[in-house]
């Protein structure tokens, strides 16, 4: 199954992906050829080579992005491909510039009074001379996210900000950009053992066609990384600036500390993994904080009495649907043999076990996740299979935030990750029999060991990757519940950071410090003066997410979507249906509303209609104001998480449910008063009438599309 969306290393950010060699083998040339690695050394200054020539270029996503000219620029920066190899190809790498805001109204401040009194920061006015590189995630992820996100970010409200999009990555070079689409075969298989290996053969693939073209995956690694960022500064001519990076972005901001320190006026890390992260299998326990995350949701639930009752064993619900699916994968015949040449979908215990996982990245969506977590366990233990065919064939070609899979697996394995990544998967194994078996298997972790050598990707020395000693000022930014860098692991590289604070947000997920929204004001109080006791006082902003319970479950959306996906055609008729019963709903309930103030205003005289005038206005009004509370609750879950209508709303939203059933109900009355009114009246009664069969109508339709109360 070709779930590209959600594929296991993308999923768990490569979390069990390739494998390594042990710490005593450097690279591939000392492995293959030791005297090789004695005659042709690394020069003493890997930036020999630099020619640190920049080239304006036009913003690849310009169109997709909306931005004014200056706001957002994009360059390309010549580096060698390999700093260690004298005669290693130049590359280029894509980077972007996102310009402040700051006085770029009339008044020469972008903030109006309002979000000053806001602001629980006092800043003083100006755009700062020191600008911020932002170091991004993955690894892997490409760069047009991070802008989408980032160009309303606070921190531009005083100073620029620099993207740097990795080499391997999107426009700076994927050297496997069709790493999931590939011969589709290699995906659609029948077990889970299958599946596990496909992974393994994609990562192949995607090396020996890399080599073919002349790519040189050794020089794919963090330090590489690290060396691109020293370059980027002194190409821009800057002597310092500050770091911000999150997720693979701190193991990069740690070793760029290492590399540049020079450089760095100050440091902000968030959702960190240590750079030493071979040393310990802790850090790589994704099953465990998965758990310690489910938990943690289940004690602010408890502490809910609706969510307490409704929701009361999250953990052990999710369990349940994953082993309804051992040995016995979900099965969706779909008509895209494109995607899927068997014209089946297999859904494994991956899957099913970790489609929770990614909600809990983001605060925004908790109060979501219990009811989600049921919801979803339902649909498995059921195996609905209008759900499952949305879920696949939206997810047939739209990536994972777009990522470079290539260039993440060379980072595992020439970093040493994926030893650390073996040993915990089978500590998961044995600690959480379910939930780790979902996700791997005693042998495809040991395959997955033995895949880096076999490609020639061996680890780089150990003590490149030792822990961060530094007085830098710095903040070691977490938030209390993300499921994937969790506190424990910034606390674990704490110690090196003799001038650093730990900063601790209460429920947040991964990366407050771009997600919450007094971030930016936190970060630049901090840059502006990073020597002084930190202002935290956006950490207390934090409030404990309000569970939705119970959650209004619909398979609305993914009907809609399996309808849609298949054939367009399709959804005219239930668009037909609903849009014309609400039209006729809209006129009768605007006539009647203001029908007598117009009738006032000429001095005409209404005619008694049996109750018939005043049953349809009821009728009208109360259906108008169901479609209205699912319009709200609707958009208010997709804000809340784009994902979770597949599987229901806000709770209030059954408010639209009864309202729509209610309508109805009076909608039939309405009928029965206009025919009584139909000899007497008969241009109004049959406007009553019409008004009365449309609530009718509309009512069927949301009982038909599971939008009813029952």
């Amino acid at each position: 199954m070709k779930l590209r969306f959600l594929t296991l290393s993308a999923l768990l950010l490569s979390s069990l992906a390739l494998a390594q060699q042990p710490a005593d083998e450097p690279n591939e040339a000392a492995r293959m050829d030791p005297e090789m690695a004695l005659t042709t050394p690394a020069p003493p200054d890997p930036f020999a080579r630099d020619t640190y020539r920049v080239t304006p270029v036009v913003c690849p996503f310009k169109g997709e992005i909306d931005y004014e000219p200056g706001d957002i620029e994009c360059g390309l920066l010549e580096v060698p491909e390999n700093r260690e190899d004298p005669d290693a190809r130049f590359i280029e790498l894509h980077f972007v510039k996102l310009s402040s805001r700051w006085g770029k109204d009339e008044d020469g401040d972008e903030k109006d009074d309002a979000d000053e009194d806001e602001s629980v920061y006092d800043l003083a006015d100006g755009k700062r001379d020191d600008p911020v590189v932002y170091l991004t995630g993955g690894p892997g992820v490409h760069v047009t996210g991070y802008v989408k996100r980032l160009k309303d970010h606070g921190l531009l409200d005083h100073r620029d900000l620099y993207i740097l999009e990795q080499r391997g990555i999107g426009y700076s070079g994927d050297f496997c950009p069709f790493y999931s689409t590939l011969d589709p075969a290699i995906d659609d298989v029948a077990t889970f053992a299958e599946h596990l290996e496909a992974e393994i053969q994609r990562g192949a693939a995607c090396a020996q066609r890399a080599r073919a073209a002349g790519v040189d995956l050794t020089g794919y690694s963090t330090i590489e990384n690290a060396r691109d960022v020293k370059a980027l500064r002194r190409a821009l001519g800057f002597e310092k600036w500050n770091v911000w990076g999150i997720s693979y972005g701190s193991i990069l901001g740690q070793a760029y500390v290492k590399e540049d320190p020079e450089g760095i006026l100050a440091v902000a890390i968030d959702a960190i993994m240590p750079l030493d992260i071979r040393e310990s299998e802790l850090y790589w326990r994704v099953v465990h904080w998965y758990v310690r995350d489910l938990q943690k949701l289940q004690q602010i639930c408890d502490s809910q009495p609706a969510c307490a009752r409704r929701y009361p064993d999250i953990l052990g619900r999710l369990r349940s649907a994953v082993q309804s699916v051992v040995d016995n994968p979900i099965t969706v015949p779909v008509k895209d043999v494109e995607n899927y040449p068997s014209g089946t979908v297999r859904f494994f215990s991956d899957i099913v076990a970790f489609l929770p996982f990614v909600f809990l990245y983001e605060q925004d969506n908790y109060p979501g996740v219990p009811g989600l977590v049921y919801a979803w366990a339902d649909a498995v233990e059921q195996r609905d299979e209008i759900l499952f065919k949305a879920i696949a064939l939206a997810s047939g070609d739209t990536g994972f935030g777009g990522q470079s899979q290539g260039m993440s697996n060379a980072i595992l394995c020439l970093d040493g990750d994926t030893e650390a990544q073996a040993r915990a998967g089978k500590k998961d194994l044995e600690e959480y029999p379910v939930l780790g078996a979902a996700i791997a298997t005693v042998d495809s972790l040991d395959r997955q060991a033995a895949s880096c050598d076999e490609l020639g990707l061996f680890q780089r020395p150990a003590e490149e990757y030792w822990p961060v000693e530094t007085d830098l000022p710095s903040l070691i930014i977490e938030g209390e519940m993300d499921p994937i860098t969790p506190p424990p692991n910034a606390k674990a590289i704490l110690p090196g950071f003799r001038n650093g604070t730990y900063v601790e947000f209460p429920w947040a997920g991964h990366g407050p410090s771009r997600s919450v929204k007094c971030a930016g004001d936190m970060l630049n109080a901090f840059y502006d003066d990073p020597n002084a006791e930190p202002d935290l006082a956006c950490v207390e902003t934090m409030e404990e997410p309000v569970i939705y319970a119970p959650l209004f479950v619909s398979r609305v959306a993914p009907r809609l979507l399996a309808l849609a996906q298949e054939d367009k055609k399709k959804l005219a008729a239930p668009a037909a249906w609903a849009g014309g019963s609400l039209l006729v709903l809209l006129v009768a309930f605007v006539s009647l509303t203001f029908g007598p103030l117009v009738r006032r205003f000429d001095g005409r005289r209404v005619e008694p209609a049996g109750g018939a005038r005043l049953a349809a206005w009821l009728t009208a009004t109360l259906a108008v104001a169901a479609v209205a509370t699912f319009a709200a609750a609707i958009g208010l879950t997709a804000k809340t998480s784009p994902m979770l209508p597949l599987l229901g709303f806000v709770p209030w939203a059954q408010w639209g449910a009864w309202g729509g059933f209610a309508a109805g109900l009076l909608g039939l009355l309405t009928v029965l008063l206009s025919l009584r009114q139909f000899g007497r009246q008969r241009g109004a009664a049959t406007g009553f009438l019409l008004t009365g069969l449309a609530a009718i109508s509309l009512s069927a339709f949301l009982l038909l599309w599971d939008l009813g109360p029952f």
